[in-house]
């Protein structure tokens, strides 16, 4: 459960998906991990359980930190710059 206590969203899917609809395709849902709840020829309802979602980005702010810290230099990290280290070739 999350902290509001929202444990995931639903949303009405276009199974169809139309270049002039206002509803989200499925297939775009489905593919960021919706699955479905009520199949319907045309407009299926789909959810997306939260719990995955923080899983993941967990995991990805973890990646993301690893890789920040593999390409700044070190005197990025926290320490000030000396003039001197700022000039411009």
């Amino acid at each position: 459960m999350s902290r509001r206590g929202i444990r995931a969203i639903e949303a009405v899917a276009d199974a169809q998906g139309h270049e002039h609809s206002c509803v989200v395709p499925a297939r775009f849902l489905t593919a960021v991990g919706f699955k479905t709840v009520q199949p319907h020829p045309r407009y299926p309802r789909l959810r997306l359980e939260l719990r995955s979602v923080l899983t993941w980005r967990e995991e990805m702010e973890v990646a993301l930190e690893r890789w920040l810290g593999a390409i700044r230099p070190e005197k990025a990290r926290g320490q000030a710059l000396s003039p001197r280290d700022n000039k411009t070739v």
